[in-house]
């Protein structure tokens, strides 16, 4: 397969071109990473850049090298052999992203190149941006692991985070763990979600909402425990999200349970749907950066419940939900609690969506990053 661009159709010479690198594509299940960085891209096109969200193929089958998603500009590498053996080769190279970098990589010369994925394989786009092709290079650090060598050891990867023009975190504790463990310094950005109008319709019985991929550190299996615990709460439970880990007990779970459900997945669009329908959101995950479920759940109004997360303490500083700070006794009672005193609970709904649109509006985080993109192109040009 060849992969044909036109060059003149995907980059328009008098724009600041800015390049991406993910995955999933952006229509289908994308994470929080892959979701901030298209919605910065559409904000950002209404400025003098030119976003450019490259992944591996359309998961519903789309043969397009090239389509347009929200304004920015989707580059597909997809691979049409009906060849095992030349789909295996694909696949390999796909993987190390080598087929990226020997098919595609050198074709177009981007002004910055702006990762948000921490893979070894980041090591390699710096060698590439900033040794062979001189250009700008950003990493945003996603994720708390991802600050600490002791859970992420890889020299490749540190060695492209020391190499990065800039680094940008989600949060101050993250800022705070990535200088003590690598000495890297960086900026903090919110991550934002556009600010959905109300009213919110809220569901009868309650609605009471796990949402994310089904992963280890992220424990859905507790989210059974405490829908086991207060199965005679007058609620119905929900769990949303693809993979794999617990899948086969939180489905035989949902069978048995009637007021509970499993959904394996919903596209971004949708989702919007259940934090808005939703009375709580509960997180049982024993770390992360900084969730978009809870920014996407207080500006719907919907108080978040988390076992162990609180970034920089701002749900229990601020009152938007409860911190149970590891002990999940404490809250199943707040869970409890709040779903039979609805004034309680839509009090602090109100509470959760002033803070979050103050502080969390995809505008004013589009408007950081394009100062951070407007310096590197004028230190560039000194």
């Amino acid at each position: 397969m060849k992969l044909k661009i036109n060059e003149k159709d995907t980059i328009k010479r008098n724009k600041i071109t800015i390049a991406t690198r993910f995955d999933s594509h952006p229509k289908f299940f994308a994470g929080g990473a892959e979701r901030q960085m298209v919605m910065i891209g559409r904000e950002l096109n209404k400025s003098n850049f030119d976003f450019h969200y490259i992944t591996k193929k359309d998961q519903k089958g789309t043969r397009k090298n090239l389509e347009l998603f929200n304004g920015i500009k989707i580059i597909n590498l997809i691979n049409n052999s009906k060849n095992k053996f030349k789909n295996f080769i694909f696949s390999f190279f796909y993987s190390h992203d080598l087929f990226f970098f020997l098919r595609y990589f050198f074709k177009l010369n981007y002004d910055i190149y702006h990762f948000r994925t921490a893979a070894k394989f980041m090591g390699i786009w710096a060698f590439i941006v900033k040794i062979l092709k001189k250009k700008n290079f950003i990493f945003t650090v996603s994720h708390l692991i991802y600050c600490r060598p002791d859970l992420f050891k890889s020299k490749l990867y540190e060695f492209g985070l020391k190499r990065a023009d800039v680094v940008i975190v989600l949060a101050n504790y993250m800022k705070e763990e990535l200088y003590r463990n690598y000495g890297v310094n960086p900026i903090v950005i919110n991550s934002g979600h556009p600010i959905p109008n109300t009213p919110f319709k809220k569901i009868q019985p309650p609605m009471i909402l796990w949402i994310g991929r089904l992963q280890s550190w992220k424990r859905p299996n507790l989210f059974l425990r405490i829908a086991k615990e207060l199965q005679d709460l007058n609620s119905n439970f929900y769990i949303i999200g693809p993979g794999n880990y617990y899948k086969n007990e939180i489905k035989d779970f949902s069978l048995t349970n009637n007021n509970f459900t499993y959904i394996s997945g919903v596209t971004p669009v949708e989702d919007n749907l259940y934090y808005e329908h939703a009375s709580l959101i509960i997180n049982t995950s024993l770390f992360e950066g900084f969730p978009n479920s809870f920014i996407q759940a207080w500006l719907h109004e919907t108080p978040v419940i988390s076992l162990n997360v609180d970034p920089d303490s701002i749900i229990s500083k601020h009152g938007l939900g409860y911190h149970a700070k590891g002990n999940i006794d404490n809250m199943i009672l707040r869970i409890k609690d709040l779903i039979k005193n609805p004034s309680k609970l839509k009090e602090i709904g109100k509470r959760s969506r002033e803070y979050a649109i103050q502080n969390f509006n995809i505008i004013k985080t589009a408007e950081k990053h394009l100062r951070v993109y407007e310096w590197l192109i004028k230190k560039t040009h000194i």
